[in-house]
């Protein structure tokens, strides 16, 4: 090729590239910023859209565990707890069964319901009289100790004990809880 040949290659191509460089800037340029633009919003919604997942994973978490408490609540309520709706007279034939079974002579129970329920449970307090031998009251003791169902003794007050008998009268002091429904 020859020098003038060059030249007017050269010039052309110049030219070309000069005008290469507004037409970069008029319509590539935006385009470039423009899908910088939709990647940054679109990392932006993925980091909520990640924020939020780990939200629900959570809450699904806490709902699951609520969940496993509640029906540990409920085996819990079934098995060790009298029911609420008859509780009183099952808990009264229950501890007439016992003390038939350990020899006591009971007398007259008082019980006293807590008005308030606390942590979804009604506390009752029972005041039980006895009458028998260390050894009745003893018995009585274990096998209410043994009871699947919750008594607790609270107290165990004198009242007398007869002279040249064994016979002790004793003020027992019990609670139990009932699961109160909401």
């Amino acid at each position: 090729m020859n020098l003038k040949r060059q030249k007017v290659t050269y010039f052309v191509l110049s030219a070309l590239v000069l005008l290469n460089l507004p037409l970069f800037l008029l319509f590539v340029r935006p385009e470039i910023e423009a899908d910088a633009g939709e990647t940054a919003r679109i990392d932006q919604v993925r980091s909520q859209l990640t924020r939020r997942v780990k939200t629900l994973n959570g809450l699904k978490d806490i709902e699951k565990r609520l969940n496993e408490s509640r029906d540990k609540y409920r085996r819990f309520s079934e098995e060790y707890l009298f029911p609420s709706a008859k509780g009183t007279s099952e808990l009264l034939e229950t501890l007439d069964a016992i003390c038939a079974e350990a020899g006591l002579l009971r007398n007259r129970v008082t019980y006293r319901l807590d008005p308030e329920p606390a942590f979804g449970m009604q506390r009752l307090a029972i005041t039980l009289p006895i009458e028998g031998g260390y050894a009745n009251v003893r018995n009585f003791l274990n096998i209410l100790e043994s009871e699947s169902k919750l008594v607790i003794v609270d107290s165990m007050a004198l009242v007398s004990e007869r002279e040249g008998t064994d016979v002790l009268r004793l003020d027992v002091s019990l609670s139990t809880l009932f699961a109160v429904q909401p």
